[in-house]
């Protein structure tokens, strides 16, 4: 219990507040809340500062906060997208005042309020870290499919890439770097106050993963919250060091009941020209003709053939992909509770006739005032989603890859590389994912003073990963096994379950003195369960594990994982200016080595409203300064089982028979601990011309300790080859701005705007004592966790050429072997080391969105979306070209190019295992995310079918792409979501999106 000794002392504290203080008389405040044309302003957060009362404003703009105590008390309103503003009531005991706001719309987010790790909300005026805020309100939904790209492009800051344009795959995410090498390094994901499981991991045999994050329906959100790093989720403890995203989700307001309900249709076009594959009849290659071993004659257009199985009608694969959505909500309330309830239908096809998404919605969430003194807030949802997904990428069954590999001879393999796309169709890929998410939430506030906060959760996910391949529908080109069929079925249950309490005393030691005091206690807790199921030797006909002959294996997987966590926080604010707060997190985790106790967390930070002091100069065109500053730390679990030492169960022979016995399968370390990340970061808000703009600029410096590696273990030991040590380090450093303009403002014209900008410098700073840099990929595709250099780069021999007589075609000349680098006397050549090549993320990226509307009648939106600073991995081209050697390229003149050229030469005839160094490419790009147009009825029009609202919505996604990468799109990965390996290697590109909506409210 001496852990918890610092926790006594600060109740301590609180209880030690003078007695008279807690018997203060109370009275009550009420008013409306409006914009500057007398319109209410529904969803508006009334505070009063310095004490725990709290309220929202109704449809009517109407509040109604109680339990204020008696005095002179400062009222505070604030909206996303609008001002603060504060008054100061007299307020009497037992009685009713009243205090009406007007709000003008605002760009600069520091009066807006956040989710806070207790649970409560806290303002952002106080905090000394930088939170990415995303207001669903404001985002055009008929051009965003799904939850991961409503984060794409945002939050400065936040690296969101879609890795496929595989219907219902899943993005990688990244906030602020990547910083750990072995473990995961996506961000924690909670959704209203409960901790969800966000891994889009999968057991289906497809290198893409469905997503867990699209679980969550965009049209159920209120708001997004992104804490970015250490700095900001020190009171999240052991679990993120990645970031945090919170979601909230939508409530109800006092009002009669409002219905909205939405329509969609989408067409989904794969908009790439696919390439053929090319012969000389002739056998003549471009090289050869340089060489002189055959004739230009041989390479003559009549001379090659081509053909291109993706491109013929009645052969390729695709087909015009389709979404439909269907959804419908009712909010309202009284007083006495409130209400949001919504269904939400969609279908998806993708453009392979094999891939499909259906998915289906259901939320009830429900805020209930019990008394005075307690509200009670249940939030529940349901999600039923069934994907399936087509083979690609790396698969010798794939679609891309059997088309793009193909004969250029029609009739060898149909032209293919040897399987059809009528036998690709017969492998079923398929996930069906059922979901509940629900919590409770108490709100108590027994004295004025005093308010408590107790949060249960639960996210319980039952998933069935499911293959299938009937027998005698795929030819025995690469493996007999698979012709005879075989099915696999595996049931994965994922239970989290997270319980917080909290209490916070705030009290007013002076006039201009406020002290906030928060104590509280965290459980998380995660159960994992599968079974698995594998039989081959399909019966004709049957497509279960009964009709299944050859084979047969069974496997069981359990794991459990609990985190215990402890908190104390302690804010000092002066004048409502200057913001103190120091915080230290205590956590227990059931993955650390039983020599390690509570690991803790400390934060620090500082807000200082600098524009709001008496002192501070008047400038015209200055409307709001704030300085901040914020440092902490926060955690990374190992895996479960990295800390012991486990066995695996097998059969052994002793005296004729067969006995059960067990072998060591992992070597554990007792004192392992968890990663720890510290973060320094520091920044601006600034507001310019009447917050009409709005700046916020931020640098961070994150220090990665205690990473977990692998170390090599000695033979002689008699256990396993490896185990994790906490001896690595990674550093993350970087720069954020945002830009938000409200450029005009007229009766008949508004447009605002906003742009985001962010860089990332990542690096090893050390892998450990006597650790070798860590090789990964394969013989042609190298990446490396190297000191001095980002987690995860690209490696590979350089290759040299140089046109010597000028007449655009390379010679392998003198080059045979290794040849030094820069090569001397031959035309090509190869490097005798690897160089360091690129980094496979990006480091840097820009936003650019931007809202006009004419007339309140007519809305224009649109998305632009730069990533750049990273490299990509262009295997296919590579395959094509250089393995293969059936591109374009390698036959025809006026298509060929040095580069390619030498490539071929390097890899065919210098060094067979070269990373062929001109197949990796600048992969920068800039995308047209969405662009939409709306057209919104006049309300007169509306009101005579009796509805409040009707619009009208077309849209695009994925538009157009700017890039010089010589592929299909730079973003993709065949890794799916895999830590760091990337590259290109016959993934489906992202698709484009055309879509119309039409939105009913009445």
């Amino acid at each position: 219990m001496k852990n918890f000794r610092w926790l006594l002392a600060f109740a301590l504290a609180i209880a030690a507040v003078p007695g008279q203080v807690l018997a203060q008389a109370t009275g009550t405040v009420a008013g409306r809340v409006t914009d500057p044309q007398q319109q209410p302003v529904p969803g508006a957060q009334i505070v009063v500062v310095g004490g725990a009362a709290r309220a929202v404003t109704g449809q009517d703009g109407s509040y109604r906060l109680t339990g204020v105590r008696a005095g002179s008390a400062q009222v505070s309103a604030t909206r996303i997208g609008f001002d603060t503003r504060t008054q100061t009531v007299n307020v009497a005991a037992g009685a009713t005042a009243t205090a009406d706001f007007t709000l003008s719309s605002s760009v600069l987010e520091i009066g807006g309020l956040v989710v806070t790790a207790s649970g409560r909300e806290q303002r952002t005026r106080e905090l000394g870290n930088a939170v990415g805020s995303i207001n669903v309100e404001q985002v055009e939904l008929a051009a965003v499919p799904s939850m991961s790209s409503l984060l794409q492009g945002r939050a400065a800051g936040v690296s969101v890439t879609q890795q496929s344009g595989t219907s219902g795959s899943a993005s990688r995410i990244r906030i602020r770097g990547s910083n750990s090498v072995s473990l995961s390094n996506e961000p924690l994901v909670i959704v209203d106050g409960v901790r969800v499981t966000s891994d889009a991991t999968s057991t289906l045999g497809t290198w893409q993963t469905p997503s867990r994050l699209n679980d969550l329906n965009p049209e159920d959100i209120e708001n997004i919250e992104v804490l970015k790093g250490p700095a900001a989720a020190a009171l999240y403890g052991t679990a993120a060091a990645n970031g945090v995203i919170q979601v909230t989700t939508k409530r109800g307001r006092v009002g009669a009941p409002r219905w909205s309900l939405y329509s969609d249709y989408t067409s989904i076009r794969d908009q790439y020209d696919y390439p053929a594959s090319f012969r000389s009849t002739s056998g003549c290659i471009i090289w050869d003709l340089a060489e002189g071993d055959c004739t230009a004659a041989e390479l003559a257009p009549d001379s090659i053939i081509s053909f291109n199985p993706l491109e013929t009608p009645g052969f390729s694969p695709f087909i015009d992909g389709n979404r439909k959505q269907l959804g419908l909500s009712v909010s309202g309330g009284s007083d006495a509770a409130t209400y949001y309830l919504s269904g939400d239908w969609e279908d998806e096809q993708g453009v392979y006739e094999e891939n499909k998404v259906g998915r289906y919605n259901l939320r009830a969430n429900v805020t209930a005032r019990v008394s005075e003194k307690l509200n009670l807030t249940i939030k529940s949802g349901y999600s039923n989603s069934d994907v399936r997904l087509p083979p690609n990428d790396n698969d010798l069954y794939g679609y891309l890859l059997n088309g793009l590999l193909g004969s250029a001879d029609s009739t060898v393999a149909r032209g293919t590389y040897g399987i059809a796309p009528d036998e690709t169709s017969a492998f079923t890929y398929q996930q069906e994912a059922k979901r509940f998410t629900g919590s409770l939430n108490a709100n108590y506030r027994p004295l004025e003073w005093l308010s408590i906060v107790g949060t249960a959760g639960l996210d319980q996910l039952n998933r069935d990963d499911n293959e299938l391949v009937p027998p005698n529908r795929v030819s025995p080109v690469y493996s007999s096994l698979i012709p005879i069929g075989y099915r696999e079925s595996n049931q994965v249950d994922i239970t989290n379950f997270t319980g917080t309490l909290d209490a916070t005393g705030t009290f007013n030691l002076s006039e201009s003195l406020v002290s906030t005091s928060s104590l509280g206690i965290q459980h998380n807790r995660e159960d994992y369960h599968d079974t698995r199921a594998f039989g081959r030797g399909l019966a004709p006909g049957t497509e279960s594990l009964n009709g299944t002959s050859q084979l047969f294996s069974v496997g069981e997987n359990t794991v459990q994982n609990s985190t215990v966590g402890a908190y104390g926080q302690q804010q000092f604010s002066f004048s409502d200016r200057l913001f103190l707060t120091a915080a230290l997190r205590g956590d227990d985790n059931s993955a650390f080595g039983t020599g390690t106790n509570f690991v803790w967390y400390p934060s620090l930070s500082t807000s200082w409203v600098l524009s709001d002091e008496p002192f501070f100069p008047s400038v015209p065109a200055l409307s709001n300064l704030r300085l901040r500053a914020a440092w902490g730390k926060s955690g990374l679990r190992p895996s479960f089982r990295d800390a012991i030492t486990y066995f695996s169960p097998v059969s052994a022979r002793v005296s004729g028979s067969d006995v059960t016995a067990v072998t060591l399968s992992g070597t554990g370390n007792p004192d392992l601990k968890p990663e720890v990340s510290t973060e320094l970061e520091v920044g601006a808000d600034i507001g310019l011309f009447s917050d009409r703009l709005g700046l916020e600029l931020t640098y961070y410096d994150k220090l990665s300790e205690d990473a977990l590696v692998q170390r090599r273990l000695s033979p002689s030991l008699g256990l396993t080859t490896s185990r994790y040590d906490n001896i690595g380090s990674v550093s993350n450093t970087g720069f954020e701005a945002t830009l938000n303009a409200r450029v005009l403002e007229l009766p008949s014209l508004q447009w605002d705007f906003s742009l985001s900008a962010s860089t990332n410098k990542n690096e090893l700073v050390e892998l450990g004592e006597g650790i070798e840099p860590i090789i990964f990929g394969s013989n042609r595709l190298e990446q490396r966790h190297i000191e001095g250099y980002p987690l995860g780069g690209f490696w590979g021999k350089k290759v040299s050429y140089q046109d010597v007589n000028g007449d655009g075609l390379l010679t392998v000349g003198g080059c045979s072997g290794t040849t030094a680098y820069p090569a001397v006397g031959c035309e090509a050549g190869v490097a005798a080391e690897s160089d360091y090549i690129g980094s496979p993320l990006p480091t840097r990226e820009v936003a650019f969105s931007t809202n006009v509307t004419l007339f309140d009648f007519v809305k224009v939106s649109g998305l632009l979306d730069y990533k750049g600073g990273h490299t990509q991995m262009n295997f296919t081209r590579f395959d094509r070209c250089s393995w293969e050697v059936i591109c374009e390229a390698a036959f025809v003149p006026t298509a060929t190019n040095l580069k390619d050229q030498a490539g071929v030469i390097a890899f065919s005839y210098l060094e067979p295992s070269v990373n062929t160094y001109v197949y990796y490419e600048d992969s920068d790009f800039l995308k047209l995310r969405e662009l939409s147009l709306t057209l919104m009825a006049p309300d007169r029009f509306a009101s005579r079918f009796g509805m409040s609202g009707l619009r009208l919505t077309v849209s695009g996604r994925n538009l157009a792409t700017w890039t010089d990468y010589s592929g299909f799109d730079p973003e993709v990965n065949s890794f799916g979501l895999s830590n760091f390996q990337t590259y290109d290697y016959y993934t489906q590109a992202p698709l484009r999106y055309y879509t119309a909506r039409i939105d009913v409210n009445f």
